[in-house]
């Protein structure tokens, strides 16, 4: 999903720094087999103890990061993960998505299953699209670098992505989107139109999205835990909601720094890399760049470029410096706080004196990152909770699909929140003592991690986590009329969900 703003300009000035600090390493990268092969920063060029000052910073000021790599010049030198993500599964990588299926379509092209000129519309003559207007006209180039002409994508938060999901028929609802502007004229950001793309691979192959990944680019690189999930006719998201773990989005990464090379195979061609990662659109007034489905940073350093998604979550090859960086985080974009502090690690294009103290002080920060924070007294409960205690309310309408909610204070250290969505009811514990409790059930398909707080007599505040998912959301319960009712605020601190108050009032039951 697009960030509601790109604030490449700060990574702009960091990577500057280094820009001209040499050509870098002219040896051929080695590539990574199954097992990342890793050293100590100082081999290659980074700086142990300023590493360190980064995952301390996330740490300590409780950044939303989950992860962060690092690797030059195919060593990994960076792999930390932070409470509660440790690493053990997959992450939602959001709209870096769309820079896989790309490469994917890329792969296809190489083939000869697709072409850049190919006619959307008339690739799905079973569907009888409207060719009028110029609809007909589009062609396959004009998804990749979103100038569809397509009326979507022009207005803040998506509303047409939110539309399609919830049709019947996803790739029907994008075909028969109006148009808005001729095709290849103007940039917008239409995450419908990258769905298409996915369409057109899976009816051009044979075979889902998914299952040509496996077979072409995921088994080549020894990536094999990937899930990818389908619209109600099998599609797998064009735009987004894939999950690899993060050392397998470094891999992507990767293969583009060796422009489609992996282990002497030519993965995908060094032609479409070198155009997938060229400025083809110019989107805003400081110059930032898209190729397929690509992000081209603005400023002086030529070629850096990234795969990015809605909450933190980033592929950044630098090709001058041989580095690939991965970040992902659960809903607010971290990077442009910490990657200055990151790039300032790197020191040099040659390997830097052995520093065994700092390399075991990055060593213990990566360690204490997976810690939980430490548990707090737990307060007594306020007379309110024992009045809403078990209540079932039902909500207005609203954004989050949250239909009942109801919480049950059985003692001041066990709460339960009980949540009735679209997808079905779950119950959920709650941590009263700073530390999140978790669930068995999953609600969006990630495990949930759940604080609760009374602020004020009458006023329960939760945090809402998801672990390996790209949001976490606060519900403020305001119980200030009665206990009868309650409002609700839901806020997004990520803003991509813009917020929302909600009345409820209480049912016997949530039927």
């Amino acid at each position: 999903m697009v960030p509601v703003m790109l604030r490449f300009a700060v990574l702009a000035c960091a990577f500057m720094m280094l820009a001209c600090d040499g050509a870098g390493s002219e040896a051929a990268a080695p590539t990574p087999g199954k097992i990342w092969p890793t050293a100590p920063p100082e081999e290659q060029g980074f700086d142990s103890d300023l590493l360190a000052d980064v995952v301390e910073q996330i740490s300590q000021q409780d950044l939303p990061v989950d992860s962060v790599q690092v690797a030059r010049n195919g060593v990994l030198i960076l792999d930390a993960y932070f409470y509660p993500y440790l690493g053990d599964g997959t992450h939602d990588v959001q709209s870096v998505t769309k820079s896989v299926t790309s490469t994917l379509v890329g792969i296809a092209v190489d083939q000869g299953l697709l072409t850049l000129g190919q006619n959307v519309v008339a690739s799905f003559p079973d569907l009888g699209p409207d060719p009028a207007n110029g609809k007909g006209d589009i062609e396959l180039r004009h998804l990749l670098t979103m100038t569809s002409g397509l009326d979507c994508g022009r207005t803040e938060g998506e509303p047409e992505l939110d539309e399609m999901i919830g049709s019947d028929n996803y790739v029907q609802y994008a075909l028969d989107l109006p148009m808005s502007v001729a095709p290849g004229t103007a940039f917008a950001y239409c995450s419908p139109g990258s769905h298409l793309l996915s369409a057109m691979l899976a009816n051009a192959s044979g075979r889902n999205t998914l299952g040509f990944a496996r077979d072409n680019l995921f088994d080549p690189l020894d990536i094999e835990d990937a899930k990818w999930p389908e619209d109600p006719q099998g599609v797998n998201h064009g735009w987004g909601g894939l999950q690899l773990h993060p050392r397998d989005m470094a891999r992507i990464g990767q293969l583009f720094l060796n422009e489609g090379n992996w282990n002497g195979v030519q993965v995908v061609s060094k032609a479409w890399v070198r155009e997938a990662t060229q400025k083809l659109v110019v989107v805003d007034t400081e110059g930032t760049g898209y190729g397929y489905q690509w992000w081209v940073l603005a400023g002086a350093v030529e070629g850096l470029y990234r795969a990015f998604g809605n909450g933190g979550q980033a592929i950044f090859v630098w090709p001058d410096k041989d580095v690939v960086a991965v970040f992902t985080g659960r809903g607010v974009d971290a990077v442009d706080l910490v990657a200055p502090a990151m790039v300032t690690a790197l020191q040099s294009d040659a390997a830097l004196d052995p520093n065994p103290e700092a390399y075991a002080r990055l060593s213990a920060a990566i360690r204490d990152a997976t810690d939980p924070p430490v548990a707090k007294p737990v307060p007594l409960l306020p007379p309110m909770a024992g009045e809403v205690s078990g209540k079932v309310y039902r909500l207005e309408p609203n954004s989050f699909d949250v239909q009942c909610i109801s919480l049950r204070f059985d003692s001041p250290s066990e709460v339960w929140l009980e949540l009735t969505l679209g997808s079905g009811v779950f119950d959920l514990p709650v941590g009263m003592d700073g530390v999140p409790r978790f669930s068995k059930s999953e609600p969006a398909g990630f495990r949930i991690g759940l604080l609760g707080e009374w602020t004020e007599p009458n006023i329960f505040e939760i945090a809402y986590d998801e672990v390996g998912g790209p949001n976490h959301y606060r519900i403020r319960n305001d119980f200030a009329d009665s206990p009868e009712s309650v409002e609700l605020e839901f806020s997004d601190p990520g803003g991509y969900w813009q917020p929302q108050t909600v009345r409820a009032v209480s049912v016997g039951a949530c039927n």
